[in-house]
């Protein structure tokens, strides 16, 4: 089986739970960011592309904060140059200033340009799904998502909005359409068992069903 660099990364992701896509692209975002923080946070480039995105987008803001332990004096190296260009492109604003000065404040507060992060990952996500196309007529390469969990809800949206491909679209569609016949399924056995007449039965498979269900139509936390 030949692969590129990414289908092998999909092919190797395929055997954990989850979107692979989702999988792959949480990890590498999470990588983005930890360098953009610790090696990058001085550099022009990075002070110019979240001045004009206005910071990071909620998601990847918070995940600075929250996931990376990232250092307090970063942040305000990179946050203070947002505001500083914000409040110099608002100009000054008083009690009595008109429609026209309003209009530029609200001019100034719109975005310039994309999360940084949210760029590096649609970029990424790209590069998987036009991979995995390419690569889905390989049996064994199929045979690997057949066992997977499949691709989730957004996922699979954005695999089909691509260009060409039209019969690695139609099996993995094909392949999709058997791993939520078999998740329903799951569901259906979760609810069944759930009944208080029948609480001494185990679960089985289905006993996380709930849970791979969100994944499957929502897709990774905090990717979005």
């Amino acid at each position: 089986m030949k692969l590129s660099s990414h289908a092998h990364n999909l092919y190797y992701t395929f055997e954990q739970p989850g979107c692979a896509v989702c999988r792959l692209t949480a990890a590498s975002v999470h990588h983005y960011l930890s360098s953009l923080m610790y090696e990058f946070v001085n550099k022009p480039p990075t002070h110019i592309a979240l001045r004009a995105a206005r910071g990071f987008c909620p998601t990847h803001a918070w995940h600075v904060e929250d996931e990376l332990n990232a250092t307090a004096l970063g942040v305000a190296v990179l946050y203070e140059g947002v505001l500083r260009t914000m409040l110099k492109e608002m100009g000054p604003v008083t009690p009595d200033s008109g429609r026209l000065q309003l209009s530029r404040v609200s001019s100034a507060l719109k975005p310039q340009g994309l999360c940084p992060a949210c760029e590096h990952r649609n970029i990424l996500e790209g590069h998987l799904l036009r991979n995995l196309l390419e690569h889905l007529a390989q049996e064994e390469f199929a045979g690997g998502l057949r066992r997977s969990g499949g691709l989730c809800l957004t996922h699979l949206r954005m695999t089909l909005d691509l260009t060409g491909h039209m019969t690695s679209k139609a099996l993995l569609v094909s392949i999709q359409q058997d791993i939520w016949q078999q998740l329903q399924q799951e569901l259906v056995e979760y609810k069944r068992k759930s009944d208080y007449n029948l609480a001494h039965e185990e679960m089985g498979a289905e006993g996380d069903s709930s849970r791979r269900v969100i994944e499957q139509l929502s897709g990774e936390k905090g990717l979005r």
